[in-house]
This record gives C-alpha cells, sequence and structure tokens, in this order.
C-alpha cells in the first residue's frame, strides 16, 4: 500500500479538526475506582472501575450536572471477548488491568462518533487468548475487539507493539507498555510508554522516559483504507517533548492535586488528546529533523483529583465547553466533579488521574448486571432474585435474552439500525423478555428465574425507537453455575 500523502488527507482532518473544535465530548478512563457524580439513578453503572469507559458529555450539557457515566462496562468488553482467559465464566473483573490509552482513527463526526467497536485502547495486563488466539491484545498493543471471518471475540489493531518497536528501533518482541496516545494523519502517532527505555530515534540512541511524548510523523507511516497503521518505517520514532519539557509544562499550569498542592513535575504522561483549539508547533529534536505536531491535553500521574492540561500558550489548563478541568494554585483541591466523578470529601478531591483520554462525539446505551455471576446451582433461583441496571437515553427499552455458549456469543451488524450506539445485534432469535423503564435516564429489570439444576450463560440487549430508528444497547452475559 502507498504512503497517504498529507494532501489527500487534510480534508478529513480538517472537518475531524473543526468538529472537535466545536466543543468534543471525552471518553476518559480513571486510575482508581470512582463514582459518578450523579450517582446513576443509584444503579451499578455509578461505579466505574479502571478498566470501563466513561463518557463526560460536553456537548448536550447542561455543565451544572455533568457526569461521568459508564460507557463501556466490563461486561461490554466480556461478551464481546467471551471466555478469554479458558477459565470456563465470561465474567473477568480484572480484564485489561486498566485500560491505559484511548485512541480513534478517522470516525470522529459530531453526527455517530465512536462506539465500544470502534474505539481503540490499550490495556495494562494482556487480555486472553482463549480466543482471540495469538498474539491477543498486550500491553504493547493498542487494539480493539471485534468480529471477523474468524468469529467473535478477535483482535483487530491501530498499531501492534511489533510497530511500536519498529519505530524505536528496538527488537521486536521487546516487551513495551503504552501509556498514551494520539493520532492525526496530519501529524502522525504520538504516544508514551510506562516505562523508561534506550531506544535509537532518527536523533539516535538515547534514553525516552515515561514521561515523555514520541512522535512517529506521518512520511514514516502508511495506513490501511480505515486509518489504522499497516506499517512503520524503521528508526523513524522521535521524542517530541522530554520527560522535563513536559515536566515544565505542569510547572507553568499552575494546577493542584486532590490535597491542593501545587504541582511542579508531572514524572509519568498518563494520557494524550490533541488540542485542536490550540496552535500547532514546529520542534527540532536534533541536527536537521524537524517536528510538525498538535498541541497536546495531557495528564500525568501527579496529577490527582483528574485534572486536564494543555501544552498551548506553554503549559495551561485544559478548558473545555464546561469550564477548566482542574484548578490553579491557592484555589483548592481539584476536586474531580469538573471531570464527572464524586471526590473523597470536600476538603479531598478523588483518588485518580485521567489514565485515557479521547475527544470524540459519542452516545451512551449501557447494561450492567448487579450480579455477573449467579452461584445458585443446584437449586436454582426464583425471578427477580438480582437486577440488571440499564442507562439509557430513553424512557422505554426492550429487553430480549438467549442463551448463548461458553466460549463466545455470535452478533452480527445492525446496520442500517443502531448507528450511535452498539452497532451489533447479540440476539439471533430475538426471545423477548419484557420492556423496562428508565426515568431520568437509569432503570433496572429482574433477572428470570433460574430453574433448579440448571447451568449455562444468559445474554441480554435491550433497544429503543429512538436516533436512527431502533437503537441497541451494550450486551451483557451472566454466568449461572
Amino acid at each position: 500500500m502507498n504512503h497517504l500523502t498529507l494532501s489527500r488527507l487534510f480534508v478529513p482532518a480538517t472537518l475531524a479538526a473543526a468538529a472537535l473544535a466545536q466543543g468534543p465530548d471525552l471518553l476518559v478512563t480513571y486510575s482508581q475506582p470512582e463514582v459518578t457524580t450523579s450517582g446513576s439513578g443509584g444503579t451499578n453503572l455509578r461505579f466505574l472501575a479502571p478498566n470501563e469507559i466513561a463518557h463526560l458529555e460536553w456537548s448536550a450539557g447542561p455543565c451544572s450536572s455533568l457526569s461521568a457515566e459508564k460507557w463501556a462496562p466490563r461486561t461490554c468488553f466480556h461478551t464481546m471477548a467471551g471466555d478469554e482467559n479458558g477459565d470456563g465464566t465470561y465474567w473477568n473483573p480484572a480484564i485489561f488491568g486498566s485500560i491505559d490509552a484511548l485512541v480513534a482513527t478517522m470516525s470522529t463526526t459530531p453526527v455517530g462518533g465512536v462506539n465500544p467497536r470502534t474505539v481503540f485502547y490499550s490495556p495494562s495486563a494482556a487480555m486472553g487468548t482463549n480466543i482471540s488466539g495469538i498474539p491477543g491484545l498486550r500491553p504493547g498493543d493498542v487494539g480493539r475487539i471485534v468480529r471477523t471471518s474468524a468469529g467473535d471475540g478477535q483482535v483487530e489493531y491501530f498499531m501492534r507493539q511489533e510497530q511500536f518497536n519498529q519505530s524505536l528501533g528496538l527488537p521486536l518482541n521487546t516487551p513495551i507498555d503504552v501509556d498514551a496516545i494520539a493520532f492525526s494523519p496530519n501529524y502522525g502517532v504520538l504516544f508514551s510508554l510506562d516505562q523508561d527505555i534506550v531506544a535509537n530515534t532518527i536523533c539516535g540512541p538515547m534514553l525516552i522516559q515515561d514521561g515523555a511524548v514520541i512522535q512517529v510523523s506521518p512520511w514514516a507511516l502508511t495506513y490501511t483504507p480505515d486509518f489504522r497503521i499497516a506499517s512503520v518505517l524503521p528508526v523513524s520514532a522521535a521524542v517530541l517533548y522530554t520527560e522535563a519539557q513536559i515536566d515544565a509544562f505542569v510547572n507553568n499550569a499552575q494546577v493542584t492535586d486532590r490535597f491542593g498542592i501545587c504541582l511542579t513535575n508531572g514524572i509519568d504522561l498518563e494520557s494524550l488528546e490533541i488540542d485542536w483549539g490550540g496552535p500547532n508547533v514546529t520542534v527540532f529534536p536534533c541536527g536537521g529533523a524537524v517536528l510538525n505536531a498538535p498541541s497536546l491535553i495531557f495528564s500525568c500521574e501527579t496529577m490527582t483529583g483528574a485534572s486536564l492540561l494543555t501544552t498551548a500558550g506553554g503549559g495551561t489548563i485544559y478548558a473545555g465547553l464546561c469550564g477548566a478541568t482542574g484548578r490553579g494554585c491557592g484555589g483548592g483541591p481539584t476536586p474531580g466533579i469538573q471531570m464527572g466523578i464524586q471526590p473523597t470529601s470536600a476538603a479531598v478531591g478523588a483518588p485518580s488521574y485521567v489514565n485515557g483520554l479521547l475527544g470524540t462525539f459519542t452516545w451512551r446505551y449501557t447494561m450492567e448486571p448487579q450480579q455477573h455471576v449467579q452461584n445458585v446451582f443446584p437449586v436454582g433461583a426464583p425471578f427477580g432474585a438480582t437486577s440488571i441496571d440499564i442507562g439509557s437515553p430513553w424512557l422505554w427499552n426492550f429487553v430480549f435474552m438467549e442463551i448463548v455458549p461458553p466460549t463466545v456469543p455470535g452478533s452480527f451488524p445492525a446496520f442500517p439500525f443502531s448507528l450511535f450506539c452498539f452497532p451489533d445485534l447479540y440476539i439471533p432469535n430475538l426471545n423477548f423478555y419484557l420492556p423496562a423503564a428508565a426515568p431520568g435516564g437509569f432503570g433496572s429489570f429482574p433477572m428470570p428465574a433460574i430453574p433448579a439444576n440448571w447451568q449455562g450463560k444468559v445474554l441480554f440487549q435491550s433497544f429503543a425507537f429512538g436516533g436512527s430508528g431502533i437503537e441497541l444497547s451494550t450486551p451483557v452475559v451472566i454466568d449461572v453455575q
């Protein structure tokens, strides 16, 4: 495949930039378990784990009730991946360890944006390969779980560990952990690693610290038709910003942590996204080398209270549509509420820093069981012994259920329906269960009775009338054993 030129990419990249400049929502992961500011109607959807993705909706407001609601629950990943670790259950509360990085290609638009099938992520712990086969999704990969000709539960990559290593002039099998990533065809891939490493860059061998930003420019990349990375030229990476420069951005921004301490350094860089509202920069890392780059939104491990900064202006607190995403020095602790999560107390902010970040437009329609595994064999369980919670933009939702294989459930595209929410239908036989109301955006429905001496996997998915006509929720599988 030929390299795509900047002139060919200018129009789609400019359209995406213009859309995001108008004010994107954010997809976010947090470093610690957190709770939504809204309380999510008292449902289990209020609990955000580090291996789940939350949706911070800015574009629709109101900012006075900003809340980071669950967008891709662990149960969604479990359903897509199946019994990935081969332990006999879908439920794996530690899947991915945590989600360290988020990125999308050119699908970001104000109309549809991304969904849990199309966004890419990097885990801190490798996903099991029982369903996908090797190499699976590793900490050195950025990928997603998809359906291919080989079936469901497969991994598709935005960029593989081997390609990162190739750009860094490292042996292809070198274990690495991608900690942050951002992408634009006009700027290439910008990323950070979780550990210091000696690499071979366009400036020669050097120590790249975990607080640095690395760039692989467009001239070194070949893209697939959907803008994933097809190939990378060897020794093509360069350090855009050293750890010391990131520390200087943090110091200049004058932001506080969860205790109100004014931060002077970042230590480990944790998330990246392009700041389309900031200026482009030209960096000369060595000799005649030239790097063209955008301003970057970022977070570091010192930035508890979940603040975000931007490199624009030499380092400032990032301001989204709902205001500053951190508190300035002297203003008290950065609480977390500015990023949709509850502070620990009135005097101490949320414990998390932002671990993964993606600016995009997207819709949220989720389900989460109150009990992921029902250990009821051999006596069974009565109707309503547990419930499944639902977060929906629509009042009435119609729930279907299906008994699925112990390996991975099959799905098929819902197109031309569900253009905004989950894109695949998991219920081929459409076994109707019951309607469920979600007043105020949240509700619950009861688990059906479990007969005595029955074991198996039960899948639930919901649909509602709205959006593109019919929209589908994220799927849920409950292990009954």
